[in-house]
């Protein structure tokens, strides 16, 4: 008895299919399988449109690419698990994130349907809607949105928001919003990943939050900056804050030593006659000094009044000479 086995003879087409595959495969750098579950096909039409000189997007049968992929020596093992569902297979070659800002930025609109929340606000815009008069008064009755009758017809006498960002979309207005073309639901091609110079890249990885990455290299360059002054790194525009802080700091401890130079003078002598003051203060109830003492408000205004007084006359001085509050040091001291 002899066995007669009928071989399944592959289609041209599908034949075809592969070997384009293959040639786009190893014409590119970069390859990204892309999901088009739920993808409305015309969005798919408007990419395509908007960046044919920066990328071909070939729809095609799973295994057919799985087939190219193997042969143009892409290992498979790594990205057979993204081949599900109905996938567009994009070609092209610039970097794969670069890809993703591209399709991210390009905001692609649909019109909703119930279950819908808002991407962006939506308006209902005063004017004649075209709808003629009857339930639907009621409808925009409900969402509170001011109409009246005009020819048969309804029209919105004011601009209503109905939907915030983030909202649900009220299902009694889905219709009306259609009717009007108001797509208020945005739309993106979904990346499920990238092969790119043997590279394989997940799509979750294909995302660039910029404004993140952004706030961490302003957090990153403050840190160094800190660092940088903290150590004194010999950088000029470093070396600019430390210098200024170290002048900072030398004041400082001159005043709190009493260490006297021609810069330091004025803050030492602020500082003790400060100290002064507030010693003066703390015993003046008890015991009789003989002298007059300012309260703490008057020895704060008396800078203030100082200022104004060099503001209206140059010449005058700007607070106490140096003889001045030593003088007045040795009569609270002895």
């Amino acid at each position: 008895m002899s066995l007669t086995v009928q071989q399944h003879k592959i289609p041209q087409w599908k034949i075809e299919e592969v070997k384009e595959l293959k040639e786009k495969i190893k014409q590119h750098k970069t390859v990204i399988i892309a999901s088009l579950d739920g993808f409305p096909t015309d969005k798919l039409h408007e990419i395509r449109k908007k960046f044919r000189d920066i990328m071909e997007i070939k729809v095609s049968k799973n295994k057919l690419f799985e087939r190219a992929a193997k042969e143009s020596g892409i290992d498979v093992s790594k990205i057979e698990q993204y081949l599900t569902g109905t996938n567009a297979f994009i070609f092209s070659n610039k970097n794969p994130f670069e890809i993703s800002l591209m399709l991210s930025k390009f905001k692609l609109k649909r019109y909703a349907l119930p279950g819908d929340k808002a991407d962006e606000e939506v308006v209902i815009p005063a004017g004649d809607t075209g709808i003629p008069a009857g339930p639907m008064i009621s409808v925009f009755g409900k969402l509170k949105i001011p109409t009246r009758v005009q020819d048969g017809k309804i029209a919105i006498t004011k601009d209503t928001v109905v939907a915030e960002p983030g909202q649900p979309i009220p299902p009694e207005i889905v219709p009306v919003l259609q009717k009007l073309g108001i797509m208020p639901v945005y739309v993106k091609l979904r990346l499920k990943v990238a092969y790119h110079d043997n590279l394989i890249i997940p799509g979750e990885q294909l995302e660039l939050k910029l404004d993140e990455y952004k706030s961490q290299i302003l957090e990153s360059y403050k840190n160094a900056l800190a660092l940088g002054v903290e150590i004194a790194y010999p950088e000029p525009e470093i070396l600019k804050i430390t210098l200024g802080k170290a002048y900072r700091n030398a004041m400082a401890l001159a005043g709190e030593s009493g260490y006297i130079t021609p810069e330091s003078a004025q803050v030492v002598f602020s500082s003790a006659l400060a100290k002064a003051y507030a010693l003066v203060g703390a015993i003046s109830g008890k015991v009789d000094l003989g002298i007059q003492v300012p309260t703490a408000q008057q020895a704060q205004a008396a800078p203030a009044k100082e200022e104004k007084k060099e503001e209206k006359k140059e010449e005058e001085k700007k607070g106490p000479s140096e003889e001045e509050i030593a003088g007045g040091l040795s009569s609270l001291f002895g």
